[in-house]
């Protein structure tokens, strides 16, 4: 039954660098601008997500049908890091997430107040086109 957990542990852990991997590549996306690429990665993002839940739920699961003679000395301990490891996942994640969208909200104020001035320019120009006759 160890056995079966620890490979699903192998399996979640390496699911969350894939994740954390694709977080990376959102920021730089979000910061070339690129948003489109930043929506695509997001939608990838999300599946890997999805599938890293599914198996965390198997895990847990498996762990509270663990009994005492499934436990052997070295286990505990791995169960530990693996506890420690999501913790330490979801910081980093968490910490790139939110400067992903410290880049995009920049980047929205940076939008807004180009339409802004677009408009503005737009308005200004009506008055002084004088090829439009009423």
């Amino acid at each position: 039954m160890f056995n079966s957990i620890m490979e699903n542990i192998q399996a979640h852990l390496s699911l969350l660098e894939i994740a954390l991997h694709s977080s990376i590549r959102i920021k730089n996306y979000a910061q070339a601008e690129n948003l489109d690429s930043v929506a695509n990665e997001t939608d990838n993002r999300e599946r890997i997500i999805n599938v890293v839940s599914q198996i965390q739920h198997k895990i847990e699961k498996q762990i509270d049908l663990l009994t005492a003679p499934d436990l052997s000395p070295d286990s505990l301990p791995i169960l530990k890091a693996w506890f420690q490891d999501l913790a330490h996942w979801t910081d980093k994640m968490s910490t790139i997430d939110y400067e992903t969208v410290e880049i995009l909200a920049l980047q929205k104020e940076e939008t807004t107040k180009e339409l802004g001035t677009i408009f503005k320019n737009k308005e200004l120009f009506k008055g002084y086109n004088l090829s439009i006759k009423k």
